[in-house]
């Protein structure tokens, strides 16, 4: 749809603002037209230089009255086409290195043509190729190149002074060119030199480093088989002689093991005799305190009319004061037996780390000290249990040996 097409005829919403080295500002597309027909008298006034009119014409006013007609989007609006306008112009002449007539450089260069239009086209060409970014090295165009050149860096000297100057400066290059050349062979020639005596170098140094380093790995390898040999003769003498140093560990680990077990039932031992005496005062008491006269009561069950104790209570009471005696017993044999033991294993354990320091000093056992110390480390170890444990008399032994006297 060519809903743009109204804009030939009506004002826009906003000014259309452009800046192409000169600002410019159309309120609508008639403006643009009278600006598009004097940019075009413009270039045709300084030479059309480089076909600058027909450039301007298919890149810049062709471009913009299509872009009033053109279907467009409905949701296209004045404002989206005026950034178009906008984009598109400014494109162009930084594109194409077109020269704006308001700008400096136009002001300057109609002025220059109007003064010597031989000048024109190399001046033309400098700020085209300045705003393209390229690079003319034509000798035909250079005094206009050079006259654009001195303008650009705000120079308005006599420019007949200028290029006789520019002149006798390129002389001074030229007669220099030949002393730089022989300078710059010299130089290659020295660097040849430093060349090859750097790959001399080179070649001697990485000679003297495989040397070097095979003298290095054959004495690594001497080193190497003699820490080996060493490593090996210290293995040997550990294994013959000093493997006894695991004895040390297991019979410290084997000593604190008896001193816990020694302090744990030697603990339960002490706290049941405590409470077998207390339970038997208390029973004591118990006893005085019942009352015979209930023929019901508790006391007429346990005691005799006389208050003595019945046969049966006497024969309980003597059974479980004999079982908690034999247990009691047997918690203190179990204690005294890792006293025992935890007294064999820090001898052990002494004699041990004794034998291990001897061992350290040179020539100091003898293989018949040895034949005497061994076997006294290395003996049978004790269970620690006393031979004479039985099991506890029972009443009916008891009663038989009295009687049997």
């Amino acid at each position: 749809m060519k809903n743009m097409i109204k804009y030939q005829t009506e004002d826009f919403s906003k000014n259309l603002s452009i800046d192409i080295g000169a600002k410019h500002s159309f309120k609508n597309y008639e403006n643009i037209k009278t600006w598009c027909n004097d940019e075009i008298n413009y270039l045709k006034e300084i030479g059309n230089v480089s076909n600058s009119v027909n450039t301007f014409i298919s890149n810049v006013k062709n471009k913009i009255n299509r872009s009033f007609t053109q279907n467009r989007n409905a949701n296209f609006t004045i404002n989206d086409l005026l950034a178009e306008l906008k984009t598109l112009i400014e494109e162009a002449y930084k594109t194409h290195g077109l020269i704006s007539s308001k700008s400096k450089e136009g002001i300057w260069l109609l002025a220059q043509h109007k003064a010597n239009s031989s000048l024109t086209v190399g001046s033309f060409t400098y700020f085209k190729n300045k705003k393209k970014g390229g690079v003319n090295n034509n000798d035909s165009q250079r005094d206009g190149q050079f006259s654009a050149y001195l303008f650009d860096n705000n120079i308005e000297p006599n420019f007949n002074t200028e290029k006789e100057q520019y002149r006798l400066f390129y002389q001074d290059i030229i007669k220099q060119k030949d002393e730089i050349l022989k300078e710059l062979i010299d130089i290659r020639e020295e660097n040849k030199k430093l060349n090859k005596i750097i790959q001399e170098q080179t070649t001697k140094w990485q000679t003297t480093f495989e040397t070097q380093k095979t003298e290095v790995q054959s004495r690594f390898d001497k080193e190497y088989d003699r820490h080996k040999s060493k490593m090996k003769e210290s293995e040997n003498f550990y294994e013959k002689k000093l493997a006894v140093k695991n004895a040390v560990t297991y019979w410290s680990t084997k000593a604190k093991s008896h001193k816990i077990n020694s302090i744990i039932f030697g603990s339960v031992a002490g706290l049941l005799m405590i409470i077998a005496v207390v339970m038997v005062f208390e029973y004591g008491k118990y006893i005085i305190g019942l009352d015979l006269n209930d023929a019901n009561g508790i006391g007429r069950k346990i005691l005799t009319e006389k208050g003595a104790l019945q046969l049966w209570v006497y024969g309980f009471f003597i059974i479980s004061m004999t079982l908690v005696i034999w247990f009691i017993r047997l918690l203190v044999k179990i204690f005294l037996s890792n006293l025992h033991l935890l007294s064999d294993a820090k001898e052990r354990e002494t004699m041990i780390q004794t034998y291990l320091s001897f061992e350290r000093e040179e020539n100091t056992l003898k293989d018949t000290d040895r034949d005497l110390i061994l076997p006294s480390i290395f003996r049978v170890s004790a269970n620690g249990f006393i031979k004479d444990d039985a099991t506890p008399n029972t009443p009916i032994n008891i009663i038989t040996k009295k009687f049997t006297g």
